[in-house]
């Protein structure tokens, strides 16, 4: 937790961030490092049966009519959902993720930095984490490759993947079983599934007739579903699985539906969860509906389980009531100042209670008696005898006699009622019905994604289950708004996406957020916030003579005033190897060898080679040139990067040798993932003779299990690296500072399948950042660049005005000195969320 000072100037408010040290994790490996985890693939089986299997045994009637049988079947068991294809078992491969990015800085950390210097008339230095950036880098190298056996800090993750991937792995290598507070799933409803992928980054609306060409969006939104809702259920019952282990015995699971498939979701994630762990289902209201002929669906559900019942962790939730509001039924008398008249609200008071009288109390007439034994005697009151019939008084007689002398007993007719004014406690309980998440403006200016859900809604999921300093988790990150919610209330967080626009909306969405800061109970977010409280009037209060209950408003913390908050540092995530199980169906021909390893291996390049290039006449395994393909006008060698690790500068240098020396002037290197100076190398063998060498990346889950009608073109594409001219200031020989300057980016033109440049104002690049001082394995951001959608107030906060030109895409950065390794990197996303690297020497 950051500390400082509490002075109250008007240009040094505090600039903080949560951090969660005390919570130690696994080390991960940094990009590039997996091939030294073990080589062996190592597939677990998930079980999806809770023991369904005993009585799911499929056969064929005797007769031969072709129709499945259940045979078996436990009278006694509960019901359960069967569609085509559902499985009590999968094998998933175990996939380590790998680390490639830690975000150190906060853009909004950066604007305020240079505002106060403007301010003071200073020029700019160093940023205001600039120790926090020297811890997340590494200087033991030895510690780079010793993955799983070292513990450090805890930073929030956002992953690209297949979350049935990324879930196994977090199990399995960042033993996250059992530790999750809440999971917030927002799948597809089931029903379209060819609407839900958003193609650039900069815009929620896709290009009319144009469809997503990133395979793991084709893959998690439309190749996946050939059998429709079947497909889906058998996509949810392998993420619920996992999920139940996720959780602590305290830890709630939210999937959020539409009624068109409530009834079946509710059902599996019965057998799931079992049906008794359902707490609720909560309908919510939206901004826009389905409407048809007869009613419009203005409303969606959660269905809220938990992982056990009798231990699920709950913080009561309260909103403000209102007289003839929500939470103010009964409502319904009304007292003048004197207490001397007592009536019952008219109807038209009812509908506008700006007619009653001033100074005139509104209460109601609650019920005096209980079902529990207490022993009961009547009451006499105003000169009337009460009794409380076949019941028992709520309270004993001295508390009767007390709630009288306090004026607060009413007789209705021949009940004795106790008064129980509006304003004895301004709120009351949020319950399953939200009628207020429907907002104007989330769905037009708040909305940067085209599926999102309003963070009121996850924000009420969060605050009810979780305390600060939790876990959350969710496997359908989208726009980021289960972390983004998370990081302004101090829980941390992971989620994953498949999509690389959505995890780049999300990384975009986080860096230009400002928090409130809250205070904690003791300096650390895991000690609890300190909350507002409500004083609470009850009768057993009243009648007893007790101070009036203190009611925590979990939704409202106390915020320091003195500070601005962003957000903490987390890491940006992938999976680092890619399974030959996964690939089973897709070898062309199944190789003769006996040997194992190097069958897979020459499979594996096979099957890439033939994908990429029909034509392509294989040539083995053993060199680095593993397929020639040749027509009248042209002859290319093609080189295939591993699995398991980058594509490294060696292997292209080796690769052009070889096709040098069999005559062919131009090689394409196809890889999963790149080292970043690969520009470079490709530049300097260009310049030394006729060579032409073209580096195209494969698309994550190219060959994953789905895509076969996927085309081929649509599985490739050129690696383009981003155009930079670095500028060096000297003190003498050394280099002692430097300015980067971002001139454009080669972006790959998906309609007409080629690379094009465009220049950085050209409106293409989303965001750029700038590792000052690249240590050659993991990026590092110090400084970051991009359009905000919305300009958060910061000249309120800060009470300095901010140029407004801070919050537009800058092309150069800020000086910064040169560092240790005199090596910078610079990455650029480009509008269709393409990531490309470079990296320069300062020496």
């Amino acid at each position: 937790m950051p500390r400082g000072s509490r002075k109250n100037s008007k240009l040094e408010k505090r600039v903080t961030r949560y951090t969660y040290d005390e919570v130690r994790e696994p080390r991960t490996p940094e990009t590039g490092h997996t091939a030294l985890l073990p080589a062996e693939e190592q597939v677990v089986t998930l079980p999806m049966d809770n023991g369904w299997s005993k009585a799911i045994e499929v056969s064929k009637l005797p007769e031969g009519g072709g129709r499945p049988v259940v045979l078996d079947m436990d009278p006694a068991a509960d019901p359960v959902l069967f569609w085509a294809g559902k499985r009590n078992k999968r094998e998933v491969p175990v996939l380590p993720l790998q680390r490639n990015e830690i975000v150190s800085e906060s853009r909004i950390a950066q604007i305020i930095e240079r505002t106060r210097k403007a301010a003071a008339e200073k020029r700019p230095q160093t940023s205001l984490f600039a120790d926090l950036e020297k811890t997340l880098r590494e200087s033991d190298r030895s510690k780079r490759v010793e993955f799983y056996t070292h513990d450090e800090g805890w930073k929030n993750k956002l992953i690209c993947g297949d979350s049935l991937q990324v879930m196994e792995s977090l199990l399995h290598y960042e033993r996250l079983r059992g530790r999750v507070q809440m999971i917030y799933i927002d799948p597809p409803y089931g029903i379209k599934y060819d609407s839900n992928f958003q193609q650039r980054i900069d815009t929620t609306g896709n290009e009319e007739g144009d469809t997503a060409d990133d395979v793991l969006t084709i893959k998690a939104f439309r190749d996946t579903w050939s059998l429709g809702i079947h497909s889906y259920l058998s996509y949810l019952q392998e993420r619920l699985y996992l999920c139940r282990d996720f959780l602590t015995e305290s830890g709630s699971l939210f999937v959020q539906i539409s009624v068109d498939n409530m009834h079946r979701v509710r059902l599996l994630v019965d057998e799931v969860f079992g049906a008794n762990n359902l707490v609720c289902v909560v309908a919510f209201a939206k901004t826009t509906g389905q409407y048809n002929e007869l009613l419009p669906t203005v409303a969606d559900y959660l269905l809220w389980y938990a992982k056990s019942q009798e231990q699920v962790k709950f913080r009561p939730l309260f909103l403000p009531k209102a007289i003839g509001g929500i939470g103010s039924s009964g409502y319904d008398w009304v007292e003048s100042p004197d207490g001397k008249t007592v009536r019952r609200l008219t109807r038209e008071e009812q509908d506008d209670p700006s007619l009653i009288p001033r100074g005139w109390r509104v209460f109601a007439a609650s019920d005096l008696t209980s079902s529990h034994y207490n022993p009961s005697e009547p009451f006499k009151f105003a000169g009337t005898e009460f009794s409380p019939g076949h019941r028992y008084w709520s309270t004993h007689k001295a508390g009767l006699e007390h709630l009288a002398k306090l004026k607060r007993l009413v007789a209705v007719g021949k009940s004795l009622r106790f008064k129980r004014y509006h304003e004895d406690f301004g709120y009351y309980p949020l319950t399953s019905f939200w009628t207020d998440t429907s907002l104007p403006g989330f769905a037009s200016g708040r909305k940067v994604f085209v599926v999102q859900t309003n963070p009121k809604v996850i924000g009420r999921c969060l605050l009810m289950t979780t305390d600060p300093g939790d876990l959350v988790f969710d496997p359908t990150c989208g726009s980021g708004t289960t972390a983004f919610v998370a990081e302004e209330r101090g829980r941390r967080w992971i989620t994953c996406d498949t999509s690389r626009v959505a995890v780049n909306v999300a990384r975009t969405r986080l860096l230009s957020a400002v928090y409130p800061h809250y205070l904690t109970q003791n300096a650390t977010v895991a000690s609890g916030f300190r909350y507002r409280t409500q004083a609470k009037v009850t009768m057993k209060s009243l009648a007893n003579a007790l101070e009036p209950e203190k009611v925590d408003l979990f939704d409202q913390p106390e915020v320091d005033p003195t500070v601005v908050r962003v957000t903490g540092p987390f890491e940006v995530m992938s999976l680092g190897r890619y399974s030959i199980e996964d690939w089973k169906g897709y070898v062309v021909r199944e190789s003769a060898s006996a040997f194992g390893a190097p069958a897979n291996l020459e499979n594996y390049i096979e099957v890439i080679c033939r994908l990429y290039r029909r034509d392509a006449a294989i040539q083995g395994a053993n060199g680095l040139v593993h397929a020639i393909a040749e027509s009248e006008k042209e002859k290319i060698a093609i080189s295939v990067g591993p699995l398991s690790a980058r594509v490294t500068a060696k292997q292209i240098n080796d690769a052009v040798q070889d096709a040098l020396a069999s005559g062919i002037l131009e090689v394409h290197v196809l890889g999963w993932a790149f080292e970043a100076n690969v520009g470079e190398v490709k530049s300097q063998l260009e310049a030394r003779g006729k060579v032409k060498v073209e580096l195209i990346m494969i698309r994550p889950d190219t060959l994953a299990e789905g895509l076969k009608i996927t085309q081929a073109g649509m599985l490739f594409s050129p690696l383009a690296l981003p155009d930079i001219e670095v500028k060096v200031k000297r003190n003498g020989r050394a280099a002692s500072e430097a300015v980067v300057t971002l001139n454009g980016v080669a972006l790959f033109d998906r309609k007409n399948r080629r690379t094009e440049y465009k220049s950085a104002d050209s409106g293409y690049v989303s965001a750029w950042y700038l590792d000052e001082d690249y240590d050659g394995d993991c990026f590092v951001d110090c400084q970051i660049f991009f359009d905000f959608k919305k300009t958060p107030n910061l000249e309120a906060a800060l009470k300095a005005e901010v140029d407004p030109e801070e919050f537009k895409l800058q092309l150069t950065s800020q000086p910064f000195p040169v560092r240790r390794y005199k090596r910078i990197a610079v990455k650029v996303v480009d509008v269709y969320g393409n990531e490309s690297t470079v990296v320069k020497d300062l020496a």
